[in-house]
């Protein structure tokens, strides 16, 4: 389909090198995932030398710099990777996937000098496959609200408690674990970051994927810490009750990453929707012909381009490292909420074939629904976004 060959190409907001990376990993996913995608459902998850596939390719650590083992481009670099997973008819399917160098840009812009220069280059070649770990039971979106701790004992710290929602847990070796220091009194006690290699430690057990919603050859999973013990210099950044500023560091940049995504996937929608009612057939004559089908996608296509616009100008935010923290809230909240009415109207458009997973706006719908509860829910988006008034 030469609707979903040109998607993403064409905007002035990237560069030549922006688009020959894209062209990069759209061939990668082409090649190497779309063709085993149903099997990896039905072997229930895909396998972890996919990254290190990915790595030789060039597609992990984009925006890192070389001297790290990065491929030295910049943020643009990073956020074309989330595009195209969601421009891929496999991209819902493999679930977050490849989207694990947010944890990377953690370590980049947190990490100690000796750090980033122990840890990242591994990140590069898929050796680690890393997470950033703060949710629990009772702490989602506040994550003052932590229960994991850690105590100082000698040269170590000993981190308890449990940690869950964390992208490809069953193949994740990798976390930053949030805890407070000795089962913090308060509230407002301040939140560490601390560097956990799971094939270092004792005490850490990593549970079978979570039954979730969207059934996919992805998967999420929780980690039990039981006196698992670090030593002192695994607290990113060498400081004590740092996590909180390490995590935000990154956050405006995942709500930029999630928005353009949630546009992306919506503009894929409505190039598969278009190609179905354009071939399908009702009462003598296409779908498409149908003047309810044509209004339908009319509004479609104009949330979606509305959408873009407003993904493309945080992008050029991130170009220029000045994202706006209420800007960046409020494209996350527009676009995920956008990108649900979209795939509803386009699944509804399918008729029973929608329902089907030998469709792929099946999983694109069912995956849909938890952008608006990843990296803040809509909610939150909108009490950042009343402090502004």
């Amino acid at each position: 389909m030469s609707e979903i060959a040109s998607l993403g190409f064409g905007r002035p907001v990237f560069r030549e090198d922006h688009d020959h990376f894209r062209s990069t990993v759209r061939n990668f996913f082409k090649t190497e995932i779309e063709p085993n995608v149903r099997q990896w459902e039905k072997d229930g998850g895909f396998p972890a030398e996919l990254f290190r596939t990915a790595a030789k390719a060039g597609l992990l650590c984009s925006a890192i710099p070389e001297e790290y083992g990065g491929q030295g481009g910049d943020l643009l670099h990073l956020l074309v990777l989330h595009e195209e997973h969601a421009y891929s008819p496999s991209g819902a399917a493999i679930d977050s996937g490849l989207l694990t160098d947010m944890v990377a840009q953690t370590m980049l812009i947190g990490g100690t000098e000796e750090q980033k220069r122990a840890w990242l280059p591994r990140f590069a070649t898929g050796e680690l496959i890393a997470e950033l770990a703060m949710s629990e039971a009772e702490a989602g979106s506040d994550v003052r609200g932590v229960k994991t701790y850690a105590r100082r004992d000698g040269d170590d710290y000993v981190i308890n408690g449990a940690k869950m929602w964390l992208s490809n847990g069953p193949l994740m070796n990798f976390a930053f674990v949030a805890a407070k220091i000795d089962q913090g009194k308060t509230l407002d006690d301040p939140v560490t970051l601390f560097i956990v290699p799971f094939d270092e430690v004792k005490g850490l057990t990593v549970s079978k994927p979570s039954e979730m919603m969207n059934k996919s050859a992805g998967g999420l999973a929780e980690i039990f810490l039981d006196d698992v013990r670090v030593p002192a210099d695994y607290i990113l950044g060498g400081v004590e009750g740092r996590g909180m500023t390490h995590a935000l560091g990154t956050l405006g940049l995942a709500r930029v990453a999630s928005a353009t995504r949630a546009v992306a996937a919506s503009e894929l929608a409505l190039a598969l929707t278009l190609d179905f009612v354009k071939n399908r057939k009702a009462f003598g004559k296409r779908i498409i012909d149908f003047q309810n089908t044509q209004f339908k996608l009319a509004s479609v296509k104009t949330e979606t381009a509305v959408g873009r616009a407003f993904a493309d100008k945080l992008l050029g935010q991130v170009l220029e490292n000045a994202i706006d923290p209420t800007e960046s809230a409020m494209g996350k909240l527009w676009c995920t909420e956008m990108e649900g009415r979209v795939m509803d109207e386009c699944l509804q458009l399918f008729g029973g074939a929608g329902y089907s997973d030998e469709y792929p706006i099946s999983k694109m719908f069912a995956f849909a629904r938890a952008h608006r509860i990843q990296v803040g829910t809509s909610e939150i988006m909108r009490l950042i976004i009343a402090r502004s008034l």
